[in-house]
């Protein structure tokens, strides 16, 4: 049987953190149970952009600092290391290590961080020689909405090892959710971490996963199997299963464990920690189990589509560079996304470090849906 342990936490204190962490796997055995001797650990947090901690947008560092620490308990020595979604070079990936506060983590702990700027085809996919070179990799997903994928999670949290841009052409091959969450689970298949520890401590609502609303969740939880923590992750959070589309792709494909019923919980029960609470974004409205034809003429009606707040724009051209398929141009004067061209797969969205691109929504979705 499946398990997933979950830990109570109420706060960024280093102390309080590094107990969780560590409890949450020693309920499920303890860390010598997954890494072994001679073990190359890559610990892969949830960085998608250079934003600080207090925007719980990223994996925070004192999570990553406990999971160093705990790699050290084993014997070994931790790599730490992402690809974020519009890393270019060293001088992008730098400046998201230093902001997010992994750098400084990584010093005082004598990690070595690691950049994802080389791949080798497996699968059919780019995947980061660092990943394959991984003989244990320790995910460290962060506990967030998505507008895209409804929740980000374990399963998620490893698409960061295709590196870069090369995650926008996946988009742009499949640009319908439950098409899209094929492809997480692909790679999910092809790295597979032998341990996730989500940082649920602080998350993200809303219009995540990096434009929602910061909210207290207070858990830290960690599985070997990252199906069954992103469906714990799931029940606690109110997600409808209709609409848990990586779980149902799981599920379909018999990839992990996504039935609660055969998943073992350990240390604070669902109803314990279940949100009161927790608002999915509103494209939510728009992913459903039924059958992509139905669901491509519902996306039509409902009419999400993102938007570029002018007066936050600040010219970076973040959100071109993230386009899949050229939809949008950026002059002096104005920012905009074609319509005709946009695929909806809102990568501009998740990437604009301004928060300057929001998700309008048509008339109808706003009757069915009230802010």
């Amino acid at each position: 049987m499946s398990k997933v342990s979950i830990v109570k936490c109420s706060d960024y204190d280093p102390n309080k953190v590094e107990a969780a962490v560590f409890r949450s796997v020693e309920l499920l055995g303890g860390i010598g149970s997954f890494v072994k001797k001679g073990d190359t650990v890559l610990i892969k947090p949830n960085l998608l952009s250079a934003s600080p901690p207090e925007e719980a947008v990223c994996t925070h560092p004192e999570v990553v600092r406990a999971a160093i620490r705990l790699v050290k308990k084993a014997g070994r020595e931790a790599l730490v290391g992402d690809s974020p979604g519009t890393f270019l070079g060293t001088k992008e990936i730098e400046e998201v290590y230093e902001k997010t506060g992994i750098k400084s983590v990584a010093e005082e702990e004598n990690a070595e961080l690691v950049k994802f700027d080389k791949s080798r085809m497996v699968g059919g996919y780019p995947i980061a020689i660092e990943a394959l070179k991984a003989s244990f990799i320790l995910s460290l997903p962060k506990l967030k909405t998505h507008v895209f994928t409804v929740m980000t999670g374990a399963v998620k949290n490893t698409f960061g090892m295709v590196p870069g841009l090369f995650k926008s052409q996946c988009h742009k091959k499949s640009p319908q959710p439950k098409k899209f969450a094929a492809i997480l689970l692909d790679v999910y298949g092809i790295v597979k971490p032998g341990l996730s520890i989500l940082d649920g401590i602080v998350g993200m609502e809303g219009e995540g996963p990096a434009a929602g609303r910061v909210v207290n969740t207070g858990i830290v939880a960690a599985s070997a199997d990252g199906v069954s923590l992103d469906a714990v992750i799931s029940k606690i959070a109110g997600v409808p299963a209709s609409k848990d589309i990586i779980v149902n792709e799981a599920r379909r494909r018999n990839a992990g464990e996504a039935d609660l019923n055969k998943i073992e919980v350990l240390g604070e029960p669902i109803e314990a920690v279940k949100f009161k609470k927790f608002r999915l974004p509103v494209t939510a409205s728009a992913v459903s189990a039924l059958p992509d034809f139905i669901m491509d003429f519902m996306r039509g009606i409902l009419n999400f589509r993102p938007f570029i707040y002018e007066k936050a724009c600040v010219k970076c051209g973040i959100c071109k560079t993230a386009c899949p398929v050229d939809a949008i141009t950026i002059s002096k004067t104005e920012s905009r996304i074609y319509d005709n061209i946009c695929i909806r797969c809102f990568c501009c969205h998740e990437m604009c470090p301004h928060k300057a691109i929001y998700i309008k929504k048509g008339l109808l979705t706003r009757l069915l849906w009230r802010s």
